[in-house]
């Protein structure tokens, strides 16, 4: 699908051309994951071009000709456009997604700036033709949700003029076992990031929370969110999570916005660390034999799981020596803004070999880079 076409000068997002960003990469990755599809796709949808902004690892799609493509079909329509076999369509059959590349199913959503102009899209495409469920569909359009929200940071907000770039770091000693440290560098007035932790007993409750909006909306239910977490420590990670998203579906800000949640217990004593990632899926554990494990999950949002989706649990081994960091999206800005940054980011921490001089080596480079999201962090070591 890739075609060498002028680029186009119309585009509202800022996007086109842009690289693969992490923010937008797990997004198209969890899709393809859950609708076992060939390709799940965020395009950029200008007036002679449509641009791959994401999508799974694989072969680059780069730029296509509208009329090669699906996508500028979707932006003109409100919800789903779904074609179940594109080469049994008169209105699709001689497009070049099928007759070159062998496409033959296609759902799409499009996705719309702050002002409500439809601008990209989030789909899905594969070899073979089939038909969504309702509630495929529902969950599509989730994502599509999640995508949007995604775009949506783009654009300046407000109270993000002079963005606001003083670090913040906080540090405590929980025993002679655990170190715990925190980095928050807010991009505009109010933050949507939040990070806590707590002791009880023998266990460390430690959470990550990233509220999708700007400004005092979106900070002041970070807020709350954080507490909330933190309040349910004596639950397991999920029993936690399950809680708080009860009481938050009555609150009215909830229904409007969506949250990526990563929310450990780490017991020393029994060298394991429980967790729930929602959404988040940065972060890691740096074992002092030099291997890292990625702490993942399947898990949408909180906000945006469907009501019969169970939450999916994680764990791992954790020992002396070990180091934990959990970082919001806006820390991988300050690199290359891919996944790959998290590799980076943990490789980073290793060399600093201590939280405080890893901190002032992201926020050097912060203050360097086009970072243009808050920044947090939260560093465990286990001695």
């Amino acid at each position: 699908m890739t075609s060498e076409l002028p680029r186009d000068t119309h585009d509202r997002t800022g996007l086109m051309d842009t690289p693969p960003e992490e923010r937008f990469d797990r997004i198209t990755r969890l899709a393809q994951d859950l609708f076992q599809v060939d390709f799940a796709l965020v395009n950029i949808v200008g007036d002679d071009t449509v641009y791959t902004k994401s999508q799974p690892p694989g072969p680059a799609i780069g730029h296509s000709a509208p009329e090669d493509v699906f996508c500028a079909e979707t932006i003109r329509q409100n919800g789903v456009l779904e074609i179940r076999d594109a080469a049994a369509d008169d209105r699709y059959r001689d497009r070049k997604a099928v007759t070159d590349y062998g496409m033959r199913f296609y759902a799409g959503v499009p996705l719309r700036t702050d002002d409500g102009q439809a601008v990209a899209t989030l789909c899905l495409l594969d070899d073979t033709p089939r038909t969504l469920d309702g509630d495929q569909r529902a969950a599509l359009q989730r994502f599509g949700a999640w995508a949007q929200a995604e775009l949506r940071q783009s654009e300046p907000g407000p109270d993000e003029a002079a963005p606001a770039t003083s670090p913040e770091t906080h540090q405590e000693d929980l025993g002679s076992e655990v170190h715990l440290a925190s980095l928050a560098i807010p991009h505009g007035a109010v933050s949507g990031d939040r990070s806590g932790w707590m002791q009880v007993g023998g266990r460390v409750v430690v959470t990550l929370a990233d509220v999708m909006g700007k400004g005092e909306i979106a900070g002041g239910f970070a807020d709350e969110l954080l507490r909330a977490m933190q309040e349910r420590r004596d639950m397991d990670p999920v029993g936690a999570l399950t809680s708080v998203e009860s009481q938050a579906g009555a609150d009215r800000r909830f229904r409007d916005t969506f949250a990526t949640i990563f929310h450990a217990v780490i017991d020393t004593r029994a060298g394991r660390l429980d967790y729930v990632d929602a959404g988040h899926g940065l972060s890691l554990v740096l074992h002092p034999d030099g291997s890292d494990e990625r702490l993942s999950s399947r898990n949408l949002p909180l906000g945006l799981r469907p009501a019969d989706m169970p939450w999916e649990a994680g764990s791992s081994a954790v020992s002396r020596g070990d180091l934990i960091v959990s970082v919001s999206d806006g820390a991988l800005d300050a690199y290359d803004s891919t996944l790959e940054s998290l590799r980076l980011i943990g490789e980073d921490l290793r060399r600093a070999a201590r939280a405080d001089r890893f901190f002032e080596e992201l926020a050097v480079r912060v203050s360097t880079h086009a970072v243009d999201d808050d920044v947090t962090a939260v560093v465990v070591a286990i001695h």
